[in-house]
């Protein structure tokens, strides 16, 4: 208890400062300035630190929000035509991906891309905003087929150049609707 108050008193007093500065110097060094990035990095840093070292990693959860954005990335017109697919036959390949690459720190991105963009959810790290893994979809027309949903992974490990596979499902020989529709 009397850390968390240390806590909050270290902030007021950094904000305290701040203030002081800005009204000192008539808004020259504004609470916002680069300058107080410098001044409080050493201890913000030392905080996170330890904070990181404590979380353990919540696979549940991350893998909740990986199917939860699958779903909004396909929308009410596509997910129904290909849910049962998908759950079986292609994200257990990015639920075996996130549990090899996931750390404490790691996150599901929540803005997968719409009209035609191939991204469906990214697993980061929080702490530095990098990417780790990136799952996305294409949508791929062949002739006198129709157009196939095709489903890859890009891994930092080769910062992203490779295609690793997954599966493909089948849509239509009609256009597909855009994502998120």
């Amino acid at each position: 208890m009397l850390r968390m108050g240390g806590n909050v008193l270290s902030v007021f007093i950094k904000k305290f400062l701040a203030a002081l500065v800005a009204v000192v110097t008539f808004g020259v060094i504004t609470p916002s300035h680069e300058i107080w990035n410098s001044v409080f990095e050493i201890e913000e840093n030392r905080y996170s630190e330890v904070h990181v070292l404590q979380a353990p990693i919540d696979l549940e959860d991350l893998l909740t929000q990986a199917q939860q954005q699958s779903d909004l990335k396909f929308g009410a017109k596509i997910q129904p035509r290909i849910q049962e697919r998908y759950a079986k036959e292609i994200f257990p390949a990015y639920q075996q991906k996130i549990e090899q690459l996931a750390t404490s720190t790691s996150a599901i991105s929540h803005k997968p891309s719409g009209d035609y963009g191939e991204k469906i959810f990214h697993l980061y790290d929080a702490s530095t905003n990098e990417d780790i893994l990136r799952a996305h979809v294409r949508v791929e027309k062949r002739p006198q087929e129709g157009y196939y949903f095709t489903f890859h992974y890009h891994t930092a490990s080769d910062q992203f150049s490779s295609h690793q596979d997954i599966g493909e499902i089948y849509w239509s020989k009609n256009t597909p609707p855009k994502w998120l529709s």
